[in-house]
Order: C-alpha cells, then structure tokens, then sequence
C-alpha cells in the first residue's frame, strides 16, 4: 500500500514539474515531520506557504507556474501571458511573473512572483479539461491586450493571433461580450472589427485608417487570396475593379533575401495578369497623404472615377 501510495505521489510530482503542495503530500501519507526532514536534508523546498518542489536549485519556468497554481488553491486558473505561454503563444512582455485568475469573491495575500486578478464567473471563462484550469486562448488575448498600455501594442497582440490562425476576429468579438469589465473595450472592439476586414498588421491598420478612410478611398479587398506558380499567395489590399495592389512592407517581415525574392515573385505575377502593385513602408505613417497621392493616381490611372477629400485643412488632396 505505502508503495502505490509513493508510486501515485511520484506520478503526480512529474505531471506537476516537480511541484507539490502540503495537502497533496499528506494525502499521500508524507506528514509534516517528514516533510521537514526532506527540506533540511535538501531533498526538497518551499517555494510559497505550504507549496514545495521535490529538488533544489533554480526552477524552471514550467515547476514556477505549477507552484504558483497550487498556491492559490483549486478554483484558481492561468490567465494572461502565463496562459498564453501555456498555449504556445509567444508574447514578449518583460514580466516573468506567474498570471493566476481568481474567482471575485476570493482573496489571496500577496506572494513573490505571481500576479493575482479576480473575475466574475470565473468558471464560465475556463478551458474544458485543461491541468491546471486555464482561461480560453481568447480570453487570455483579450486580457492581454487590454493591459497593454499602447494601442499599436494591443493591436499587435489581436492582430498576430489572427494572422497565426490562433483564433479569428468573429471568435474575439464573441469572447469580449464575456468580459464586460475589461478595460478598454471599445478599443479593442474597433481593432477586432478592422480584423474582420482583413487588416492583420499595425501597419495595415495604417493604412486603413489613415491613408484609405482619412482621404476617402475606396474601399480595398484585404488578403486577397490568389495562386502564383501553384503556391497560395495573399495580397495585402486589392481595389479589383481597378487592377490595383497596394503591399505593405514591415521590416521584421521583409529583411532577408527570400522574403524579398517572394514579394518579387508575387508583385511580377500581379503585373504579367495586368495588374498594378503599389508598395509602401512605414514611411506612409508619417506620410499618409502622400501615401494616398500615389494610390489615388494609379487607381485614376486605371479608370477610378471618384475623387478623394482632403484629411485636413493642409492635405494637399481636393
């Protein structure tokens, strides 16, 4: 019996990183005394109030969350970047803190290295079937976002995820509903709403707002799906009934040779089916009017009849 007993403890130490708690510790017949005994003879450690791990030395981030969890009880579940690590989302926020969601009416006292939120109806927030509770990956994204301070940080994180085909902006709209108290939702809405468009990036976001709507444009198909050599291509914006492509270049995502050689490749089958592309950088941010300049000649050029607004009293366009 005592070695099922030690074998079942074994195993829920390795499904935990190493962690434990004190309550899952006697119910596995290791008393206090014995508990003792492990951590003066280094066997084992205390990482917060009555949570060990079954070694010493550092902990690696997988034992810290699992420690963090058991720390703040059963009905607690990961949230934030911590969830979405979980998730295998990458999110570069500086904060190696363990993000744990409490139930509302619970509280907790402060401890080293975790960061605490309360939510109402908390349960219906949760991921089925998940060790330890984790919030949806959508809930995780919105929380996210709305703790981050800048809003081109908080598209970054929506648009990422969608473009990563994580999650879908119908899917994000839908979630924020559950969150009524979420800082920012308006915001946010108006990010997810230029998702459902098709916009996947801050510079494409750009674009839409202050290039395409400020000078009264039409209005672009986004990611327009086409074949190039039998290999799927997407472009940015298309005004279809024009023939004119406007890409949209960042930096991170066109630096090497063979992402320029692709936009090459894809800018010179647009053109051998008589199609016009035009490209810009994040020159257009601090120029949009220019921006809209070039885009408005080449879509007059190929047969627009409208005429653009000036954005401002300054806007060279009439």
């Amino acid at each position: 019996m005592e070695e099922a007993s030690a074998r079942s403890f074994g195993e829920l130490r390795r499904r935990q990183a190493g962690a434990f708690s004190r309550a899952q510790a006697i119910a596995h017949g290791i008393t206090d005394k014995v508990l003792l005994g492990r951590r003066r003879g280094r066997q084992v450690q205390r990482v917060h109030t009555g949570v060990y791990v079954d070694f010493t030395g550092p902990l690696p981030w997988e034992t810290r969350m699992w420690a963090a969890w058991l720390s703040c009880g059963p009905s607690a579940a990961l949230t934030g970047t911590t969830a979405l690590r979980r998730y295998g989302v990458a999110v570069d926020s500086g904060d190696g803190r363990i993000h744990i969601a409490l139930p509302h009416p619970r509280r907790v006292r402060q401890k080293a290295g975790i960061v605490v939120t309360r939510h109402r109806r908390l349960s219906s927030l949760l991921q089925p079937s998940r060790e330890p509770p984790i919030v949806r990956l959508e809930v995780a994204l919105l929380v996210v976002a709305g703790a981050t301070a800048d809003v081109s940080g908080r598209a970054a994180v929506l648009f990422d995820a969608c473009r990563e085909r994580r999650t879908t902006p119908a899917r994000l709209l839908a979630e924020l509903e559950s969150l009524p108290e979420l800082p920012g939702r308006r915001i946010l809405r108006r990010i997810l709403s230029e998702a459902a468009e098709g916009v996947q990036s801050f510079l494409e976001q750009a674009y839409l707002r202050r290039v395409e709507r400020a000078h009264g444009l039409p209005r672009a198909r986004r990611q327009v799906r086409a074949a190039d050599a039998g290999a799927v291509v997407y472009r940015d914006s298309e005004y279809s009934p024009y023939g004119v492509i406007v890409e949209l270049d960042g930096q991170a995502g066109h630096a090497d040779a063979a992402s320029r050689w692709r936009d090459m490749t894809r800018d010179n089958a647009a053109a051998a089916s008589g199609k016009l592309t035009l490209r810009f950088g994040y020159r257009l941010v601090t120029d949009p009017c220019g921006t809209a300049a070039q885009v408005v000649a080449a879509l007059h050029y190929r047969g627009w009849p409208g005429h653009p607004h000036p954005c401002s009293a300054a806007c060279p366009l009439s």
